[in-house]
């Protein structure tokens, strides 16, 4: 462990996740909690909205399952104590939860805090069901329509060459609806970085769709920031209240380099991943990735193919046994923080706006936005 970051939850599986809930006395768990703390837990989903929207769909599927104990007096507290909060209280076990299921999360918590208390159970149900879908639409996709109309017009009918890093759900949205709907000419960048090469969903969904584009690694980001690039594209796990981003690890690179070549860095980012904390650098909060990942060997993962063996021996006399090595520590960050003075513009569902603004439009956002406790983590 690195001392500086040792404060920072570690990784865990969800045997290890189940045994300690168990050991609590915590109520038995629906088949579909453990299964989705699988997939968080092996960064199977990924990406905020994608790990949002999958714990919402958990819920609904647990709210159909759901009937309060005729004992019950009140089916709300029921609801909340034994079904959401060790629901979200396992997933956060598997790993930390991001900014936007924090928040979708104290969403769904006050709509259960606002039903009546003598509905009945069946139309409560149809109520909250409703409540999410609508989440979901308005929020997320609805949202991602208009930061992609917002950021479409930003690109030039020819000649723009945008770089993008890694994977973000909004930006491919923009970059494709700007190539397909608007018939715009343009060349896009990928830059990908380990252990988790994002970047290469990217590439692959933008050429199938006849974007053209170049591929390289975040160690080649200078030479071509330099000759090429007009415009960068970003997406966001995180907008702070001050205008930092929180952000895949790497981002804050691309946008520092960006803004000492003077090209504009676009931050594209929905309104419900906004969290009133201020947050100065990448150490105070953040999370551990898996050490092995760095360390791991596999040609598939860390490199081309062709690699001739002797390299690879080399490499796996070094890393095969690291953790018994006493000079050696691996680091694996799953984030980074980009200070708002590398960052353009943000984009969102409500315009492009400098990130000055953020903390205005947090302000004028409903409560149930502004939760002290959203940030444990993020996609």
């Amino acid at each position: 462990m690195v001392s500086l970051f040792s404060h920072l939850p570690r990784p865990k599986i969800p045997t290890d996740v189940h045994h300690h809930l168990s050991s609590l006395s915590t109520p038995s768990l629906h088949p579909a909690i453990p299964t989705l703390g699988n997939l968080y837990s092996t960064h199977a989903l990924l990406g905020g909205n994608t790990r949002c929207r999958a714990m919402l769909q958990t819920f609904a599927l647990l709210l159909q399952s759901y009937s309060p104990p005729p004992t019950s007096r009140d089916y709300r507290h029921d609801l909340d104590h034994s079904l959401l909060k060790p629901s979200f209280q396992y997933w956060t076990m598997c790993r930390p939860h991001s900014v936007s299921m924090g928040n979708a999360f104290s969403f769904l918590k006050l709509a259960v805090a606002n039903l009546e208390r003598d509905l009945e159970w069946d139309v409560a149900r149809g109520i909250l069901l409703e409540s999410m879908e609508a989440y979901v639409t308005e929020r997320i996709d609805y949202a991602g329509k208009a930061i992609s109309r917002h950021a479409g017009s930003k690109i030039q009918e020819d000649g723009d060459v945008i770089l993008v890093f890694g994977r973000s759900e909004v930006v491919n949205r923009l970059l494709l609806d700007a190539a397909l709907v608007e018939k715009k000419v343009f060349r896009v960048i990928v830059v990908d970085s380990r252990p988790l090469l994002e970047g290469r969903d990217t590439l692959q969904i933008l050429s199938r769709a006849g974007i053209s584009c170049t591929y390289i690694l975040l160690n080649a980001l200078s030479y071509l920031m330099m000759r090429e690039v007009t415009k960068v594209f970003l997406g966001a796990s995180a907008l702070m209240s001050n205008g930092s981003v929180l952000s895949r690890v790497g981002t804050a690179c691309v946008a520092l380099l960006a803004q000492s070549n003077h090209i504009p860095v676009l931050v594209c980012c929905e309104t419900y991943k906004i969290c009133n904390r201020v947050q100065l650098e990448s150490i105070t909060g953040n999370e551990l990735g898996d050490a092995d990942d760095v360390a791991c060997t596999d040609c598939e993962r860390v490199g081309p193919s062709n690699r001739c063996s002797s390299d690879r021996e080399r490499k796996e006399e070094v890393l095969e046994d690291w953790k018994n090595q006493p000079n050696l520590k691996l680091l694996n960050l799953i984030y980074d923080l980009t200070p708002s003075d590398f960052v353009t513009g943000v984009v969102t569902e409500v315009g492009i706006l400098p990130p000055t603004s953020v903390a205005v439009l947090l302000r004028e956002m409903s409560p149930q936005e502004n939760n002290e406790s959203a940030f444990k983590g993020t996609d």
